[in-house]
C-alpha cells in the first residue's frame, strides 16, 4: 500500500535529497535514483521500472496506473525547488535507476565519445531506439545519461535501451565478444552514399570540433555525411540520427 504524507518545510531531508539526486552525478549513483518530471513520462517509465516516489502538488494528478512505493504532497515552492524546469507540471517521481547491460549478443551498437551535452545525448538515444539499435555504450568523458535534461531529450528510451559505462579497453571487450566492425563518424570517411547497409557494427560518435576516439580496432572504418551545401559539419545528433538510420536499413 502506498504511503501518502505531506511535507510544508523546504529544509525537509526528503526535499534536500530530491535536488541532489537531479542535480549530482555522484550522488545519483550513490543512492541509484534519478528524477523524471511530468505525467507522460512518468506513465511510460512505471511500465519498466520501479517508481519509489511520487511528488506533487495535488493527489489528483497522480495516474491511477501508478504504485509508487510513497507519496509526497507538496506545495509549488517545494516542487520548483526539485524541478529542473522553468514551469514545472506539478508531478515528478524519483525512480530507480536501471541496471547496465553486458551487451552481449548484439548486432548494432551505437557508442558515444565526449558527447558533453545532454540534450544531443538524449536525441541519440532516442534516435537509436526508434531506428532499431540494440544497446548503447558511453565512453567515459560524456556526459552522464541520467542527466535530467538528457532524460527529457530521450523522451523514455533511456529505460528501454540496454546501456553499459565504460572505458576504451571495456569497449574493446565488447566489440571483440560480438564481432563488430566499428565505423567511426569523420569527416574524412568513406561517403554514407557509396556504403550499404551493415550488420554487427558498432557506430562512433563524437562532438563535431574534436572527432571520435578509434582506439585499436582491427576491424575500423571511417564514415561521413557527404554535404553538397556550404556547411562543413552537422550538430551530432542530427548527423547521428540520419547515419543511425541509414546504417541500419
Amino acid at each position: 500500500m502506498t504511503n501518502i504524507r505531506t511535507i510544508q518545510s523546504l529544509q525537509n531531508p526528503l526535499i534536500k535529497h530530491l535536488v541532489k539526486v537531479r542535480q549530482n552525478r555522484d550522488y545519483r549513483n550513490e543512492h541509484q535514483s534519478l528524477i523524471l518530471e511530468g505525467i507522460k513520462p512518468i506513465l511510460e517509465v512505471a511500465q519498466h521500472n520501479q517508481i519509489k516516489r511520487i511528488v506533487t502538488i495535488d493527489l489528483s494528478l497522480v495516474p491511477k496506473e501508478i504504485e509508487p512505493e510513497e507519496i509526497l504532497v507538496v506545495d509549488q515552492a517545494a516542487v520548483d525547488k526539485i524541478s529542473g524546469l522553468q514551469h514545472s507540471p506539478g508531478i515528478l517521481a524519483e525512480i530507480a535507476m536501471p541496471a547496465p547491460s553486458s551487451l552481449s549478443q548484439i548486432r548494432f551498437l551505437l557508442v558515444v565519445d565526449h558527447i558533453n551535452d545532454p540534450g544531443n545525448l538524449g536525441a541519440l538515444i532516442r534516435s537509436a531506439l526508434a531506428f532499431g539499435w540494440e544497446g548503447i555504450f558511453i565512453l567515459d568523458q560524456s556526459c552522464d545519461i541520467f542527466n535530467d535534461k538528457c532524460l527529457r531529450a530521450a523522451r523514455g528510451a533511456t529505460f528501454r535501451l540496454p546501456y553499459a559505462l565504460g572505458s576504451m579497453k571495456d569497449l574493446a571487450k565488447i566489440v571483440s565478444a560480438n564481432d563488430l566492425t566499428v565505423w567511426v563518424a569523420d569527416i574524412a570517411g568513406a561517403s554514407l552514399a557509396e556504403i550499404g547497409p551493415q550488420t554487427n557494427i558498432a557506430l562512433v560518435l563524437s562532438h563535431e570540433s574534436g572527432g571520435a576516439a578509434s582506439g585499436n580496432f582491427t576491424n575500423m572504418q571511417k564514415i561521413t555525411i557527404p554535404m553538397p551545401g556550404p556547411m562543413e559539419s552537422l550538430n551530432v545528433a542530427i548527423a547521428g540520427s540520419i547515419l543511425l538510420y541509414s546504417l541500419k536499413q
